[in-house]
């Protein structure tokens, strides 16, 4: 078992809030600009979507070093919608947007079949109630 605590703090007259947890730089976050918040903070929001791409991203890699298999680069974009449900606002989909760089030589099915599998894998999508959608793309470099 293991557990991850951070520990958010703020003032009654300030719209910031620090973030923090153990051993690890602190994040200042405030709402977003459509809860009244000011532009240029990371949100609970952004959290959301940020801790979906990410470990995303690091499953792919997992599942991909597991294999054998290389690639050159990924990016993963995660847009969550967030919609006014009978229960109030949630977070209904997500929308998971990898590209991945691969070389010249490789086959792109296997690469595309661990992208579609890291989102099943991935503890933080499977741990969410909403609905995810995979939207792969796979780029081939030519050799130089």
């Amino acid at each position: 078992m293991s557990i991850y605590t951070t520990t958010t703090s703020g003032l009654y007259e300030e719209v910031t809030l620090e973030l923090t947890s153990d051993k690890k730089e602190k994040m200042v976050m405030a709402p977003p600009p459509e809860f009244k918040g000011p532009e240029g903070y990371w949100t609970p929001e952004d959290l959301f979507s940020a801790s979906i791409s990410s470990c995303y991203l690091l499953t792919f890699k997992a599942l991909t070093r597991f294999k054998k298999m290389e690639w050159i680069d990924l990016t993963v974009t995660a847009d969550a919608t967030l919609e006014k449900t009978e229960k109030g606002l949630k977070f209904t989909k997500v929308e998971i947007k990898p590209v991945l760089t691969i070389c010249c030589t490789m086959n792109v099915d296997p690469y595309l079949q661990l992208l579609m599998k890291a989102k099943d894998s991935c503890l933080v999508t499977a741990s969410m109630n909403c609905e995810f959608l995979v939207i792969p793309k796979v780029k081939v470099k030519a050799k130089k």
